[in-house]
């Protein structure tokens, strides 16, 4: 059983049942517990994607209203300038049943290409998240956030879309008020708000993984396969790849035929076939490969 969390509000199921179809058909003999955080999703789309998600028995979807989580000044210092949705995961630890230990928080524009599990399974080395870093993207950049966020020493900014978290430590070690101080504390200096909270709480403890297999750009493959094309191309990313992360404001399933980047096509491959013809299909049976 494969434990996923998932933290957004009812605008972006769209492309996670994407995103779930990518999971599910590269993993035909896996099972997957879904735990969905959210601060206000209609019962009527929790159903429907719960219809989707489960229409295999061995698929599990946990929807838990998390609003009330928070004492009303805490939800207030935190909703100040960005949606509660934003925060949620990295409340997880706190939320979440206490037999839950592992688990990989995913952003829900991405797509997973390949297998998951040596990812999943990954030894946290006493660590408490495994994530990755593009170093050579944020180098030019990294005094800012070092100024900004006030933690001089680090030489690394994490990405927050892929995310394997330990959360039997973070029950010992973390907090509640840790997170809910360093929000109220930054509210007005946050640009990218849970992934420099993240930062700025975590950044000393987390481990790192290669950005290159498992939080690939769209943006930046198409940079790397102009420089070194012999390295970075498509049969690279089909064989290496895990998982394709269209981060930033270009969004395939908003931008269509517009979206110019070249691993847009495996968005519209999956997206294909979970919403063919305007018709969504569910899950397909596990084992098969459409």
């Amino acid at each position: 059983m494969i434990n996923l969390l998932f933290s957004l509000n009812e605008n972006y199921i769209y492309p996670l049942k994407v995103m779930i179809r990518s999971l599910v058909e590269n993993h035909p003999n896996e099972s997957f517990r879904m735990y969905l955080l959210h601060a206000g999703i209609s019962e009527q789309s929790l159903e429907d994607l719960r219809r989707y998600i489960e229409s295999e028995d061995d698929n599990e979807l946990i929807a838990i209203y998390s609003k009330n989580f928070f004492e009303s000044s805490d939800k207030i210092a935190i909703t100040r300038y960005y949606a509660l949705e934003m925060y949620l995961w990295m409340f997880a630890p706190y939320i979440l049943p206490n037999d839950v230990e592992r688990i990989l928080y995913l952003d829900p524009d991405i797509v997973a290409i390949n297998d998951i599990k040596p990812f999943y399974n990954k030894s946290f080395d006493g660590y408490s998240f495994i994530a990755t870093n593009y170093k050579y993207k944020t180098k030019w950049i990294q005094p800012f956030n070092n100024l900004r966020l006030r933690n001089f020493e680090s030489d690394d900014y994490f990405n927050s879309g892929v995310v394997l978290m330990n959360l039997k430590k973070l029950r010992k070690v973390g907090g509640v008020n840790r997170i809910v101080e360093a929000i109220r504390e930054n509210k007005s200096i946050l640009i990218l708000p849970d992934q420099d909270i993240f930062n700025l709480v975590y950044v000393n403890d987390i481990k790192e993984e290669d950005w290159r297999v498992y939080n690939m750009d769209p943006r930046v493959y198409e940079k790397l396969n102009i420089l070194f094309p012999n390295k970075y191309n498509l049969q690279m990313i089909g064989k290496e790849v895990v998982f394709i992360h269209y981060s930033g404001k270009h969004k395939p399933w908003k931008e269509r035929e517009k979206y110019k980047y070249t691993l847009g096509n495996y968005y519209f491959d999956f997206e294909g076939r979970v919403y063919n013809s305007g018709n969504e299909q569910s899950i397909f049976r596990k084992g098969s490969r459409v």
